[in-house]
């Protein structure tokens, strides 16, 4: 009797634990998303584990790795957003010191408006300003995975960070949700030389 060969691409679920589906179930991925969306906006974002989220799913919490990652990975799905804009934002923060300002308002811009993350960011960004689940989940995201990354990666000081992430905050509740006249009608190249230097000033203020 031939021994059968071991699936490699399933997660290892270990003894005593609830068994999930396998990796292959075309159906646990949105199982978990489902959970995951529930969770996060009852709870927010610091106060959902990924534990949590396997015991709603009713899968090993070895399988929210397997299709996710980490929680910031899980969070990025439930909200719709291809990619991690947080790695797509410290790319940016690894600029050099003088540009800094620039290369991070670019980085806004280019997630805020590009077809592909656009339309996600832009719909969280409407239910936090009408749900107030949703605005402390979205807020702790910010707060507890966002600043922080941008701090470690800059050097900066978290009162410096927390200063531009203000500025760019109202940057996109001015030009996104309430759409006032002078922010919606600029270009993205004009929101870029507009506001690069007012986040460049606030990062000199440290020197």
């Amino acid at each position: 009797m031939s021994t059968p060969t071991p699936d490699h691409d399933a997660p290892t679920v270990s003894a005593g634990s609830r068994t999930g589906r396998r990796g292959g179930d075309s159906t646990t991925r949105d199982d978990i998303l489902v959970a995951a969306r529930r969770l996060f906006g009852e709870n927010g974002f610091s106060k959902t584990s990924m534990r949590s989220i396997a015991a709603e799913a009713g899968v090993d919490v070895a399988l929210v790795s397997y299709h996710f990652g980490n929680k910031r990975g899980l969070f990025t799905a439930v909200m719709d957003v291809p990619g991690d804009p947080v790695s797509r934002v410290t790319t940016a923060a690894q600029s050099p010191r003088e540009d800094l300002g620039r290369s991070l308002i670019t980085a806004f811009t280019t997630i805020w408006e590009s077809p592909d993350t656009g339309p996600a960011l832009q719909a969280m960004l409407r239910s936090a300003a009408t749900d107030d689940n949703a605005a402390k989940t979205f807020g702790e995201f910010a707060s507890g995975e966002m600043l922080p990354a941008v701090t470690a990666t800059t050097g900066l000081t978290s009162e410096t960070v927390r200063a531009v992430g203000s500025c760019v905050f109202g940057l996109a509740l001015m030009r996104y949700l309430v759409r006032a006249e002078s922010f919606a009608a600029l270009t993205t190249d004009e929101v870029v030389d507009q506001f690069g230097p007012r986040l460049q000033a606030i990062i000199d203020l440290e020197k």
